[in-house]
């Protein structure tokens, strides 16, 4: 993990910040390998360029930390005293800072009031994007990981397939995916997993319900194992018994944008004209007015991180990156579909993780 934590380095290089903290959460776990709660007490880390890493926390948590043997400035805090003395301390081991560095999706606001109330003449900067930038590019063992969370959900998604009859409930096949990725050995779900038949399936998040399936339904699986920390996510559509021309060409042209948003998934594309190209696929079809979200987003740690593949974001696609694509069309009235893939860009082109068939499949 120390040559996780010299990452650091890079954020202060490309930036005028004095000062990174880090809570828990993907961030934090990356750069320590410590896999803390983000709960009541506070638990920062604080980061300089040169000096070592300074700790605030609660103390029923020094043995996990001490555990993880970083070189770091321990503070710890009871619940009896609170914690602002602990940041103090913290703030008279570091000195004076002019700008702090938060990750504003994830750093709680009185986590941020008690670090303006002991660096009284800092500035605090969401630097979210900058500070996850740490973990953009996967090594092997990250990969070896997504590819293991991969394996599982796709082994039970195959099994779930067999388990779908007429009449079977949305919650019911959602439930019985779920059995088959910890009996798989999933360590965890990327998050809740979506079943949604019928015009359900339009609903882009919807959450599965009491829906009983009928011929002809589209039924759309939106769902991942977790290993190590690393999220699968995977997204396929299936029709029951049958399906007519008009579900037929909505699912072909998707599979059409999906195989657009792969091969322009190269080094040095930008993530912008990958999301052009899928979105003016889509938009040159006849079903240009189902188009309601972008096409990926970035996968690790986190289920959605950086970087994101949609219009405006020019930054460059580099070896190492794992991004989804997955585009979707959603005609409220009939059908939703979704195909995604999660995609390890390599020097030698995309490689595509999720080896679940893309073929239009009727089970």
């Amino acid at each position: 993990m120390t040559n996780r934590l010299n990452k650091v380095e890079t954020i202060f290089t490309n930036s005028d910040l004095d000062l990174v903290a880090i809570v828990p959460g993907s961030n934090f776990r990356y750069l320590t390998g410590g896999n803390f709660h983000l709960m009541e007490r506070p638990t920062v880390l604080l980061l300089t360029k040169s000096a070592k890493p300074v700790v605030i926390l609660p103390i029923l948590e020094l043995d996990v930390f001490n555990k993880l043997n970083i070189d770091a400035e321990i503070i710890t805090w009871q619940d009896k005293d609170g914690y602002i003395d602990a940041f103090r301390k913290a703030s008279e081991i570091i000195g004076k800072v002019n700008s702090i560095g938060v990750e504003g999706q994830r750093i709680r606001f009185f986590e941020s009031s008690a670090l303006q109330e002991v660096f009284t003449e800092a500035k605090i900067i969401n630097a979210h994007s900058l500070i996850s930038k740490v973990r953009l590019l996967k090594d092997s063992k990250e990969i070896e990981a997504l590819e293991e969370a991969i394996s599982i959900s796709e082994k039970s998604l195959s099994n779930t397939l067999n388990f779908i009859k007429e009449n079977k409930t949305e919650l019911q096949i959602k439930n019985f995916l779920i059995q088959e990725l910890y009996k798989n050995g999933a360590k965890g779900l990327s998050f809740d997993p979506i079943v949604l038949a019928s015009n359900n399936s339009a609903l882009p998040h919807g959450h599965s319900g009491n829906y009983e399936l009928k011929k002809s339904d589209a039924i759309l699986f939106d769902f991942g194992a977790t290993v190590d920390g690393y999220n699968a996510d995977i997204t396929r559509t299936f029709f029951l018994n049958s399906a007519n021309d008009y579900q037929k060409d909505f699912y072909n042209v998707v599979l059409k944008a999906n195989l657009v948003g792969i091969e322009k998934s190269v080094i040095n594309n930008t993530l912008d004209n990958i999301d052009d190209s899928v979105l003016k696929f889509l938009e040159q079809s006849e079903y240009s007015e189902f188009i309601v979200h972008k096409t990926g987003h970035g996968l690790g740690l986190d289920v959605h991180e950086d970087p994101y593949v949609m219009r405006g974001n020019l930054e460059k696609i580099e070896a190492g990156m794992v991004i989804t694509i997955e585009p979707g069309l959603y005609n409220p009235n009939l059908l939703g579909v979704r195909i995604e893939d999660d995609v390890f860009i390599t020097s030698e082109g995309p490689k595509i993780l999720t080896n679940f068939t893309k073929k239009l499949t009727v089970i």
